[in-house]
């Protein structure tokens, strides 16, 4: 199990050293792409709706995101993303008031905090891709054992992602193609909140599975076309 003094800030600490480590250049990722449309299942522990804050990397009940791979990023231009591959987060509304509790999303909330516009919310990022590290592995040992989810340890991909700006970021597990795992943490309602920010921390595994895609708008059709069929 990790340990971290300021575990708010672990999953930034991780993805950063994997970019630092990251070579100038690499070739294409050989790893399945995770683009697609995801919802949140299952949280464990489950998420403490009521708890007066939440850490940054902390999804909430049946939110549903979408990840678009643009593939690995090259050019010079990216600085120390080089050669990881770029990803798009989208968060789709509705949004719980709880993320007004969050610092990354606070900003975003009107009205004393009750109301978040219902707009997507998109964000950049880099991902670094690795076999999981031996720590996190015993993280997700009883999940996948309660789950009945047996995949072969070399099949699970490790995402440390990164946002561009470098506010933060997530971990993430691609368990197979159709469930991915977020590896965060929420505030311990059993323990005081002068406590040492390692005690107040406890470990969260979120699942999400794969959905299909939201259809796409059928496209308006030309007025001759139109007239033409109505002939």
């Amino acid at each position: 199990m990790i340990s971290w003094k300021y575990p708010a800030s672990w999953a930034l600490a991780i993805a950063s050293a994997l970019i630092m480590a990251a070579p100038a250049r690499c070739e294409e990722s050989s790893h399945p792409s995770i683009e697609g449309t995801y919802v949140l299942t299952q949280s464990i522990p489950e998420v403490n709706m009521e708890a007066r804050e939440f850490a940054k990397d902390l999804f909430f009940p049946y939110q549903k995101i979408h990840f678009d791979d643009y593939g690995v990023m090259k050019e010079e231009g990216y600085d120390i993303f080089q050669g990881q591959q770029k990803l798009l987060l989208t968060i789709y509304p509705p949004f719980p008031m709880a993320m007004c509790r969050q610092d990354r999303w606070g900003a975003r909330c009107q009205n004393d905090g009750t109301y978040i516009p219902f707009i997507p919310i998109k964000q950049e990022m880099g991902a670094r891709t690795s076999p999981p590290f031996d720590d996190l592995i015993g993280d997700l040992a009883p999940l996948l054992k309660s789950k009945s989810l047996r995949p072969r340890r070399q099949n699970i991909i490790q995402y440390g992602m990164t946002f561009f700006d470098k506010s933060g970021g997530y971990l993430m597990f691609a368990i197979d193609k159709n469930t991915l795992v977020n590896h965060a943490f929420q505030y311990d309602p059993n323990v005081p909140d002068d406590a040492d920010a390692s005690e107040r921390m406890i470990t969260t595994l979120q699942i999400f599975k794969r959905i299909p895609d939201d259809p796409k708008p059928p496209q308006n059709k030309s007025p001759a076309r139109q007239r033409k069929q109505h002939k």
